[in-house]
């Protein structure tokens, strides 16, 4: 069984390590941004806006990327749909 996400490992340089499991990844900059903004219990819609304001994306590129990787977190069994 997976861990929640409130449950991962972080450091500073994207590695994520899943206890439960065992298993280990590696988040890039902007992906580790937005599992902290969730941890911290943003809702995806606002960590969305505010990796827009912080790495200088426009919003629909923001939003595709966020997408794709919400959707792989919620495969990991991470976070729910």
């Amino acid at each position: 069984m997976a861990s929640t996400l409130s449950d991962l490992m972080l450091n500073d340089r994207g590695f994520a390590f899943d206890p439960a499991s065992g298993e280990t990844f590696q988040l890039s900059t902007t992906g580790l941004r937005l599992v902290r903004l969730l941890q911290q219990g943003m809702k995806p819609e606002e960590a969305v806006g505010y990796l827009v304001g912080e790495f200088e994306v426009d919003e629909n590129t923001a939003w595709r990327d966020a997408t794709e990787f919400l959707r792989a977190l919620e495969q990991l069994g991470w976070i729910s749909a």
